[in-house]
């Protein structure tokens, strides 16, 4: 072996356990990518079912709130309503006087009526029972206006039902935006997680081309290498060959002379050794 089909041999040798290396690292460039694709994958899906709990109560919170809206449209009709009832029964108080003294009054005059002989009460009893008749219509307005009470105490009754389910649908808005506010934050914690396993996988797959691209200069240093290498074993065998056809070439002209030398030794009647007689027979 000549001294460049060595330094070819070491140099080939050389360049194939670099592509073995960078076969490895490629792998496990390959492998590391693979699988960041993969918790990417997971985390993109987990996010997304985060995103749908979130966006689920969201629409929940949008129909307590819509519902709110029309409820609050509703208090203030009741409230409207039970403001004007309150100033009705104030204004219709200040113009009456009181229950009680209007009945005590209505109760003498039934009493003088009813006691009083008719002789002496014949000029006054147009005018008590007309009297009468006035003190009656009062009390009917403030029998009127105790209706209009009864009314005013269901009103704000129903207000005051009114402001409750306000208050219940805005304690529910309130602690359904609690849990969708932790679904939204898990969603993003979870698509930052997902973000940064992409950056990663970009790296690797980064490194995973880079290895490639070196495998390929590698085996165009080894074509090269390995064509030299090929043309010096081929000259290296043409010239083994060359040698042997030389060596043969010789080995038989030498053949020929020893068995030339035999035969006349032979016809000289002299001894032959035993490759001598090998020679003049032909056995070699």
């Amino acid at each position: 072996m000549s001294g460049d089909e060595d330094r070819l041999e070491e140099v080939a040798s050389s360049l194939f356990e670099k592509k073995d290396e960078l076969n490895r690292q490629a792998e496990r460039w390959k492998r590391e990518r693979d699988q960041l694709n993969e918790s990417v994958k997971d985390l993109q899906g987990k996010a997304l079912g985060e995103k749908e709990e979130r966006d689920k109560i969201n629409e929940k919170v949008a129909e307590i709130k819509k519902r709110v809206e029309g409820l609050r449209v509703d208090l203030a009709e009741k409230r409207g309503s039970a403001e004007g009832l309150d100033e009705e029964l104030e204004e219709g108080r200040r113009r009456l006087r009181s229950r009680r003294r209007l009945e005590e009054e209505l109760r003498e005059i039934e009493w003088e009526l009813s006691t009083t002989p008719t002789l002496e009460i014949k000029d006054r009893e147009e005018e008590l029972t007309e009297r009468a008749r006035e003190l009656r219509l009062e009390l009917e307005e403030h029998t009127k206006l105790d209706a209009k009470d009864d009314r005013y105490l269901h009103s704000l009754a129903d207000f005051k039902a009114v402001e409750v389910w306000i208050r219940e649908g805005l304690d529910e808005m309130r602690a359904l935006h609690e849990v969708s506010q932790e679904h939204h934050e898990r969603m993003l914690t979870l698509y930052r997680k997902a973000d940064e396993e992409r950056k990663r996988s970009d790296e690797a797959h980064k490194r995973f081309v880079e290895c490639l691209n070196e495998i390929k200069e590698v085996n165009g240093e080894l074509d090269t290498v390995m064509a030299e290498l090929r043309k010096q074993r081929k000259e290296l065998k043409d010239t083994d060959r060359r040698m042997a056809m030389r060596r043969s070439t010789y080995l038989q002209e030498k053949r020929k002379e020893l068995a030339a030398e035999a035969r006349r030794k032979l016809e000289a009647g002299e001894k032959l050794t035993l490759e001598e007689m090998k020679l003049v027979y032909g056995e070699y």
